[in-house]
């Protein structure tokens, strides 16, 4: 099987997405197991995640914004500092 191909915006996408979703989780002091937990995957899946190899489907970025009491959209498009 050929591995999907990424495109460079695409790959950016994923990891700033994941970096927020990272941050939210650790100032909410939440480990990375325990909010897999909660999500319902893996702890590996949710590593992925976070670090942009995995994308972040919309089932799970509702389950993740309800676990941290966020809207979505501070998930998908945080406002710049």
């Amino acid at each position: 099987m050929t591995p999907k191909l990424v495109s460079p915006a695409d790959l950016a996408e994923r990891q700033r997405v994941g970096a927020t979703l990272r941050t939210l989780r650790t100032t909410r002091g939440w480990k990375l197991g325990d909010f897999a937990n909660q999500l319902g995957i893996s702890y590996a899946y949710l590593s992925n995640i976070e670090a942009g190899r995995k994308p972040l489907p919309d089932h799970l970025l509702a389950r993740a914004a309800k676990v941290l009491d966020v809207e979505q959209i501070a998930i998908k498009h945080p406002v710049a500092a």
